[in-house]
């Protein structure tokens, strides 16, 4: 079994376990409101903390890695996910309620705050478990895997982000509808044990790249050193475009509902879509060119957004699913693979940290522009323009800038970026 093998059965479990743990509170907002009477508002932030917190530390991340080393920042982080999910179960404690008035006085107001305190300190320690564990594992592989097998690696990974949703996710829905909030609320921390267990075996083998030289102790490159590559700086803009991109299926139900379409249609076709690109097609990405490919995905994705808007019909949410389940199937394990291919083992970890961390930025400014656009000019009009705008940007990127860089790199007259 190859180094590459060992290395991407050591990762996978851990990161279908962090996802799980996300995706287990995808239906935490059913318990905050109609369990525990929570307002639209509070609810809101409970559940948008996770992502902020998330977003915030995957620098950490990467410093982390660099100093740490993979194993113990996952037990590390994993030891945070169990904190922050086990606070889940004391929300409303007297103890609790005593900080809760006192962190909510200082911070939010004392009205009628207190019983959220320790779920949105437990979320927000929970995100960020979840940007360390999950940067630690893309940088780690993005470290160690070759370049002739880093596509598929890449693509094999990351079904492990998916698969919770039809099994993880589900079944916490299911304890909720059926008052097992105890056992609900337990899978979060037995979970997190979990993380930290299959965290502490991953393998730690080093390719060569990943030595410093002459084998001894690795010296890191610096941010000032990453931001010089331009090549880097241009796939950071095309990650952030992409994720503006993606991150409208957010709020794609305003769409669907406005146009009395089923948004179900489109979720299984890019579900079932995305799973056959990064299952049976996994090996097509380590033979195709990525560097000239990442730009289309995106075009594709933006391409279903456009279907979607301009012509509202079941139909078109089946074409739209597959195109989008295609863009993104490829793309995202492509754009993780890209900035191996675009960087030095030495700038990988603050690589990996701030790819992650801009396209967290997409994902954060799309939901807003959508909320700002849709009331003066209408949900086809704000879906379809947003997807319009990034996929002529992604078009201009990829004439201008990737289709030009791949075909030097093809013809040696520049050096690798």
């Amino acid at each position: 079994m190859s180094q590459d093998v060992k290395l991407l059965i050591s990762l996978f479990l851990p990161f279908f376990l962090i996802h799980s743990v996300q995706q287990v509170y995808l239906t935490f907002a059913i318990l905050l409101y109609q369990g525990y009477g929570f307002s639209y508002e509070m609810t809101g932030w409970i559940i948008a903390i996770y992502s902020l917190a998330a977003m915030l530390t995957r620098p950490l991340g990467g410093w982390l890695l660099e100093n740490f080393g993979i194993r113990k920042i996952l037990i590390w982080s994993g030891i945070l996910s169990f904190i922050g999910s086990s606070l889940f179960f004391v929300n409303e404690s007297a103890a609790v309620l005593l900080i809760g008035r006192a962190l909510g006085g200082a911070a939010f107001g004392i009205d009628r705050v207190e019983p959220a305190t320790m779920l949105l300190i437990g979320r927000a320690l929970s995100g960020a478990a979840f940007g360390i564990y999950s940067m630690g594992l893309f940088s780690h592989q993005a470290l160690c895997v070759s370049e002739k097998r880093r596509g598929a690696m890449f693509s094999l990974l990351v079904v492990g982000s998916v698969l919770p949703m039809g099994a993880v996710a589900p079944l916490g829905e299911w304890l909720l509808y059926n008052s097992q909030v105890l056992l609900y609320l337990a899978i979060g921390p037995a979970l997190s044990v979990l993380c930290c267990f299959f965290g502490g075996r991953v393998s730690v083998a080093e390719t060569r790249e990943t030595r410093g030289s002459g084998g001894g102790e690795k010296s890191w490159g610096t941010y000032a050193e990453l931001f010089a590559s331009r090549s880097f700086m241009f796939l950071i803009v095309t990650g952030t475009v992409i994720a503006l991109v993606d991150a409208l299926i957010i709020k794609l139900s305003l769409l669907t509902v406005d146009k009395g379409l089923i948004i179900s249609y489109f979720f299984a076709s890019v579900s079932v879509t995305a799973l056959i690109v990064r299952l049976p097609c996994a090996s097509l990405l380590n033979s195709l060119p990525r560097v000239p490919l990442i730009a289309p995905c995106g075009i594709l994705m933006a391409l279903s957004m456009i279907v979607a808007s301009f012509f509202p019909s079941n139909g078109a949410l089946v074409v739209s699913g597959i195109l989008f389940g295609a863009g993104l199937g490829a793309g995202w394990p492509m754009y993780h693979a890209i900035i191996s291919d675009l960087l030095e083992p030495v700038l990988r970890p603050k690589g990996t940290a701030t790819a992650l961390l801009l396209y967290d930025i997409g994902f954060f400014a799309s939901p807003l522009i959508v909320g700002y656009f849709l009331p003066r000019f209408g949900t086809s009009a704000t879906f379809g323009g947003i997807a319009m705008a990034a996929g002529g940007v992604l078009a201009l990127l990829g004439v201008f800038y990737w289709l030009p860089l791949y075909r030097k790199l093809r013809a040696g007259t520049t050096p690798r970026p």
